[in-house]
C-alpha cells in the first residue's frame, strides 16, 4: 500500500479518471473524506466533456444552453434540492469532510451541521425567489457587521471550471 501522505496531485488526477473517491479510499486505507478533502485540496476533478464539448462548439449554443440552466433554475426552483446542493458544495464537500474524515467531528456533529447549514440556506432561497428584497438587505445588513473583520473573501470558481 502506499503513503497517502505522499501522493502527488498527478498521481491523485490519474486514479480519479479510473477510480471512485470510494475506491481509492480502500485502496490508500483511508475515509473518502480524505479523498474528497485531498482532490479538492489539488484541485483534481474529472473534466465535463459535455460543458468542454458545448465551448468547443461555439458562443450561440453556450449561450442557449446557459439560458436553458438559467430558466430550469429560477421558473421551476426546487428548493431542497438547491440547498443541499450549496451545501454540499460550499460547506461538506471541503475543509468540513476532511475535519470528518481525520474524526474531528463525528457523524452525529456532521448530520447536525448539514441540516442546520442546508435550512439556512434553503430559508435565504425561499426569500430570493420570493423577491423579498427588502429582508434580505436588512439580514445581509446585519451579518456583514459581525464579519466585518474578517479576511476578504478570495472567489473559489475553481470548480466550476473544471
Amino acid at each position: 500500500m502506499s503513503d497517502w501522505n505522499a501522493i502527488s496531485p498527478e498521481e491523485l488526477q490519474e486514479l480519479y479518471e479510473r477510480m471512485s473517491d470510494k475506491q481509492i479510499a480502500e485502496m490508500y486505507g483511508v475515509s473518502v473524506g480524505k479523498v474528497r478533502y485531498k482532490r479538492k485540496k489539488f484541485n483534481v476533478a474529472l473534466m465535463d466533456r459535455t460543458w468542454a464539448d458545448l465551448h468547443a462548439q461555439g458562443d450561440k449554443k453556450t449561450q442557449t444552453f446557459n439560458d436553458l440552466a438559467r430558466r430550469t433554475l429560477l421558473e421551476r426552483p426546487d428548493i431542497d434540492a438547491l440547498a443541499k446542493a450549496i451545501t454540499q458544495y460550499a460547506f461538506r464537500s471541503g475543509i468540513v469532510e476532511g475535519m470528518h474524515g481525520e474524526g474531528k467531528l463525528s457523524d452525529a456533529d456532521m448530520k447536525e451541521l448539514n441540516i442546520f447549514f442546508a435550512n439556512r440556506v434553503a430559508g435565504l432561497l425561499v426569500k430570493i425567489f420570493a423577491g423579498e428584497w427588502m429582508q434580505i438587505l436588512l439580514l445581509f445588513d446585519f451579518y456583514k457587521r459581525l464579519a466585518a473583520d474578517w479576511d476578504p473573501v478570495e472567489p473559489d470558481v475553481g470548480e466550476f471550471e473544471a
